[in-house]
């Protein structure tokens, strides 16, 4: 029996630090998953920040297309004009 006593110490002491590492070992894996829920909350938020900025980016593409079409037309039309009073003008001199 004195020849166990050694033995069960020995295996009480390995179980306790067996315990212990454990303990820790479930922490680390609690703040782990805690911070894998705020990388992918983190992630989500870029990804609707990413699709709003896309949205807004579509959408002054489109308006600076209108614009260049409206600059365009409006560029014909007084072209359009100065030609017209030219040959007012030429038509005046004949």
């Amino acid at each position: 029996m004195n020849d166990l006593a050694p033995t069960i110490t020995d295996l009480k002491g390995k179980i306790e630090k067996l315990v212990k590492l454990h303990q820790q070992l479930k922490q680390e894996n609690d703040s782990l998953a805690a911070e894998k829920v705020k990388l992918l909350q983190t992630v989500e938020e870029q990804k609707a920040t990413i699709e709003s900025l896309q949205r807004n980016n579509e959408e002054l593409e489109q308006r600076k297309s209108e614009e260049q079409n409206t600059i365009i037309t409006d560029t014909k039309l007084k072209i359009n004009e100065l030609v017209q009073e030219i040959d007012d003008c030429i038509a005046l001199l004949k």
